[in-house]
């Protein structure tokens, strides 16, 4: 959605600066011309105003990116982390949890239009659906995330989240006599 935009402003940005010398024309507005070839060669090397806007938007984008990304596996990570140590706090999976990182993981936005979200969120009616919503995996663990804004663009504890793992030990609760 956002590459849209982004496209959507720069096609807009090139068709007014193309159209701008005619319109002023049409308009009966002259185009200011240089009067000497001087001036015509060194507008390029001026410091400008369409010059600073260029180096913003075209290089500064291009670089937000990667810092968008790191947000978001920063806030899947930590999240993920803190559910499997609040449930599964063998020595083992604390050694294993250190071991989590962007590239060992696997996550995915999930959307509340997805027949398989409607799916669990009929099983688990005490999670609720919101605008940011992403399954991590790691292992045998996958959870369930949601934020309140945006987690790409701001480091936040998630909103919720639910946890399922494959235990060793299966085991069956007894329930006491009476």
């Amino acid at each position: 959605m956002e590459v849209m935009e982004r496209l959507k402003f720069t096609l807009i940005f090139l068709v007014a600066l193309s159209l701008g010398p005619v319109a002023g024309s049409v308009f009966g507005q002259e185009a200011a011309k240089p009067t000497g070839g001087a001036e015509e060669e060194n507008h390029d090397a001026k410091e400008g105003q369409d010059k600073e806007f260029y180096e913003y938007y075209y290089k500064t984008q291009a670089e937000n990116q990667p810092l968008k990304k790191a947000k978001l596996e920063y806030n899947l990570i930590k999240t993920l982390k803190k559910e499997i140590l609040s449930r599964d706090y063998s020595k083992e999976t604390i050694e294993a949890i250190k071991k989590i990182d962007a590239s060992n993981v696997k996550y995915e936005r999930v959307y509340r239009e997805s027949k398989w979200v409607r799916g669990f969120m009929n099983q688990m009616p005490h999670l609720s659906t919101g605008d940011f919503m992403y399954i991590i995996k790691y292992d045998k663990y996958m959870c369930f995330i949601t934020f309140d804004v945006n987690p790409e663009s701001y480091l936040q504890p998630a909103k919720q989240s639910q946890l399922i793992f494959v235990g060793k030990d299966n085991f069956e609760i007894v329930i006491p006599k009476p």
